[in-house]
């Protein structure tokens, strides 16, 4: 009652328009509206990439009552967007901008349009706020209550575009920014489920050469940004976000193969007890696109629909996925109606208690049970030993305003967006444990390593925060089955520490590393420096050009008929180096005097010699083989990816160095 009265003494002196509403509300929903003016896959849009256009210039958030009528709750903005509604429904947040020029930033109003106040930082461009449960420490004297919310990093992405962002936590009154997420890429459309996890729409690529072009998909989180899990699995199409979670536990999301410019796409769904189990599709109507998904009541959402020609502009439905009927329920023909959440008081989600605390600590711990437990393909060829040690890489973002990012090699080829350097190696012990203490809020990427130390398989982009310890069952495990009750060797000891500090943490790059070593090895006069042979290096001179070790460089990283068309800017597959993947480049076998390729790439045909005799280099009489530690660095830099050069550290955003210094 105190709600439609307050509603009443605003509508008073509001200046209401009103469109008829075809299912009754029984509440008043927030919604943000477009002009229908707005044509955003006009605008300079990549559609290259995985990411949706931002298309809310001059939109705006109003409430729309039981009765149809309109209240703008955004006035004095330029644009609006992204409305989320308070556990008791009294208050607002959402992003905005002051004028054109000014960037997103996240903001609390009154439901009635009272006490308007900035949250996030001033310094950041914010996006996608949610409302989230209370976090509390065993000794704080109180819980203290949070937003999640999404951040604009300025880095360049795996492909290469200067498209990043990131999930942040910050208390209501603005202080104790906390960054959640630490992959390379774009992490958005944060929700929080009943049980206080907060699941995500995350953007991957491929690690090794050949590998699939790049997918959005779901994962989640702690909303400290501790346990990070892949939600949805890989279940459906390849891009997957705005989910939800109904009253029922039905997590819905939209999802398409392609991206379209607002993101819409059809309906698919989980469940919340079997997310990598329940994938079905809600809706496959080639008329319709969809688009925001909310909760509403029981299983029914309320969810944005429009033509698929683009030709009517976006209206409110209410979706029930039990019967599959989709309803208007509010459509304004001079609008697009999207992002519209029901005004209702709603149970908050569990609290969650924290141990990340950065000022006592910088690293964390991450442990493996059991590396055998691994991905189909690779399970049937894996004897007790096959693994022998665990490599740990970092992650170098690269900041979107330095002039050589983008092109990080030169004018010598393309190569990896999002550099590497090596953390360390630690034992895997005979059960196939791991147990290893690493630096906290970085990308991290971990490698199981042969005999020979060549990466068998390489884990996507995880991090830790400060006191986690994060665990996974073994490579590409079932995450709904429980591991066996055991005692892993790994955990009998101390953690093995990988915390050297940046500045001591190893570039396996072609400029540094590689080029002196093929220099004193391989580029004599009648061996490999001369004209006659299929792959030259020009490094004979005692300081070879700067031309020269880049056209080396380029030579060894030639590519192949199997590489072209290859679907994305990422490490392609070559004639002499697979980036990523020493077992199977040529390079590589040539040094072993052996095809080092495994069962899982010869059943690919990726790098497989086909059973030929691989000949040993250099060849007996041509020169002294290379040294261990030379055959070492060389697997090390394909593995990492075939590096041109050493690269500097991306600035630290400025608002994670604030919250540090809290």
């Amino acid at each position: 009652m105190r709600l439609f009265t307050l509603w009443g003494l605003v509508a008073a002196v509001a200046d209401f328009g009103h469109s008829e509403a075809k299912v009754p509300l029984d509440d008043p929903i927030v919604v943000t509206q477009v002009p229908r003016e707005v044509k955003p896959a006009a605008k300079a849009w990549d559609s290259k990439g995985l990411v949706r256009a931002d298309w809310f210039e001059g939109a705006r958030i109003v409430v729309v009552s039981p009765e149809g009528q309109v209240r703008v709750l955004s006035e004095g903005f330029a644009s609006a967007c992204d409305p989320n509604v308070s556990f008791d429904a009294q208050r607002v947040v959402f992003a905005a901008r002051k004028t054109g020029q000014s960037h997103w930033r996240i903001w609390e109003v009154g439901i009635d349009g009272q006490g308007l106040r900035p949250v996030s930082p001033e310094n950041q461009a914010a996006r996608s706020p949610i409302y989230a449960s209370t976090l509390f420490t065993l000794d704080s004297p109180e819980p203290w209550f949070t937003l999640v919310y999404v951040g604009r990093e300025n880095i360049i992405n795996e492909a290469g575009r200067a498209s990043a962002s990131s999930l942040y936590n910050v208390k209501l009154d603005g202080s104790e920014v906390r960054r959640l997420t630490f992959t390379p890429n774009n992490n958005f459309d944060p929700f929080q489920m009943w049980d206080g996890r907060v699941i995500y729409a995350a953007e991957h690529y491929p690690l090794e050469a050949g590998a699939d072009s790049g997918r959005v998909g779901l994962s989640g989180i702690h909303m400290v940004g501790t346990d990070g899990e892949l939600y949805g699995g890989d279940a459906g199409r390849r891009i997957q976000h705005m989910p939800c979670a109904t009253e029922q536990g039905v997590v819905l999301f939209v999802e398409s193969d392609e991206v379209t410019w607002d993101g819409a796409g059809q309906l698919s769904c989980v469940d919340e007890r079997r997310p990598h189990h329940t994938y079905r599709r809600l809706t496959s109507d080639p008329s319709h696109l969809y688009l925001y998904p909310a909760p509403w009541r029981g299983n029914r959402v309320l969810v944005s629909r429009r033509s698929a020609d683009g030709k009517e502009t976006d209206g409110v439905f209410c979706f029930d996925p039990d019967r599959g009927e989709c309803e208007v329920v509010f459509d304004s023909p001079e609008y697009h109606d999207v992002q519209a959440q029901v005004v209702r008081p709603r149970p908050r989600p569990d609290g969650h208690s924290t141990i990340v605390e950065p000022a006592k600590s910088n690293t964390g711990i991450f442990y493996g049970l059991n590396c055998y437990d691994a991905d189909e393909r690779m399970l049937p060829y894996l004897t007790k030993g096959t693994f022998q040690r665990l490599r740990v890489i970092e992650g170098v973002p690269q900041s979107a305003d330095d002039p050589a990012s983008g092109s990080w090699c030169g004018t010598a080829s393309k190569g990896l967006f999002v550099p590497r350097r090596l953390l360390g190696e630690a034992p895997i012990e005979a059960d196939g444990s791991f147990n290893v203490e690493v630096p906290a809020d970085i990308p991290v990427l971990v490698q199981a390593l042969d005999e020979r130390g060549l990466a068998l398989g390489t884990c996507g982009w995880v991090w830790v925060k400060q006191r986690e310890s994060r665990a996974c069952i073994g490579c590409h495990e079932d995450p709904e089955l429980t591991p066996e009750n055991q005692y892993v060797l790994a955990l009998r000891r101390p953690s093995n520490r990988l915390t050297l500090p940046p500045g001591a943490r190893r570039n396996v790059t072609f400029r540094e590393t590689i080029a002196p070593i093929l220099r004193n090895r391989c580029a004599a006069s009648d061996c490999h420096g001369g004209q006659d042979t299929p792959l030259r290096l020009p490094l004979t001179a005692d300081q070879p050009s700067d031309q020269d070790v880049q056209k080396a460089y380029a030579a060894l990283l030639a590519s192949t008929d199997r590489a072209a068309g290859y679907p994305s800017p990422l490490p392609q597959g070559g004639k002499y180096i697979d980036a990523g993947r020493a077992r199977t480049s040529h390079l590589i076998w040539r040094l072993f005097g052996a095809d080092t390729s495994r069962p899982w790439d010869r059943d690919k045909g990726e790098g497989a010699s086909g059973g030929r005799k691989v000949k040993q280099m250099p060849p007996s009489g041509k020169g002294e083989p290379l040294s261990e530690e030379e055959v070492r660095s060389m697997v090390q830099w394909v593995d990492l990816g075939a590096q041109w050069e050493a690269v500097k550290t991306a600035d630290q955003p400025a608002v994670t160095k604030q919250a540090q210094a809290r």
